[in-house]
């Protein structure tokens, strides 16, 4: 009986969550140049990298060149 007063107890005890805070060191600022070309750096690098690994699946699926002689 004592364990299942145990698991009651667990049970509804719910976890305690802090309030999350906005760093009072990070400054509220504006969109920069800067900001937009790392993002279009971003989104180019990232279409690179899936045509690269599309371009390995593609050479993975064809037959191999040694096995067609």
């Amino acid at each position: 009986m004592r364990q299942f007063q145990t698991r009651q107890q667990q049970q509804h005890q719910q976890p305690v969550q802090e309030p999350v805070r906005p760093s009072a060191h990070v400054p509220a600022r504006g969109v920069t140049a800067q900001d937009v070309e790392n993002e279009t750096l971003d989104r180019a690098a990232a279409l690179w990298t899936t045509r690269r690994i599309r371009s390995f699946f593609l050479l993975l699926d064809q037959p191999l060149r040694a096995a067609q002689r």
